[in-house]
């Protein structure tokens, strides 16, 4: 049973932060691809919650690493602000979800 709560307390959040990252891409008149933008905002939560999960908090250092390391090539202020927003963004909810995890699978 604890399983189809996390399941559903997953799909919630995403649909919570993707109605905030519609919110502020519109605010912000992003140009980025919306629905590339989704998807690596999942691929990149499932990493970090994963990784809390399981235990290594490290995958926080490597997730921001992978971040500067894609960014060098942009100057665009619309853009940073909007990467540094969706990146705090998936950040606390990856963080939020694993101790949500935790707390239902234990």
């Amino acid at each position: 049973m604890n399983w189809f709560w996390l399941l559903l307390s997953y799909l919630i959040m995403e649909t919570i932060i993707n109605v905030v990252f519609h919110i502020v891409s519109r605010k912000l008149k992003s140009d980025e691809n919306r629905i590339l933008s989704v998807f690596k905002g999942l691929l990149e939560r499932i990493f970090l919650i994963t990784g809390l999960v399981l235990g290594f908090p490290q995958v926080i250092i490597a997730f921001g690493a992978l971040k500067i390391g894609t960014r060098f090539q942009r100057n665009s202020k619309i853009s940073n602000d909007y990467f540094l927003i969706g990146n705090f963004i998936s950040l606390m909810a990856a963080l939020i979800f694993s101790q949500l995890a935790v707390l239902l699978l234990t």
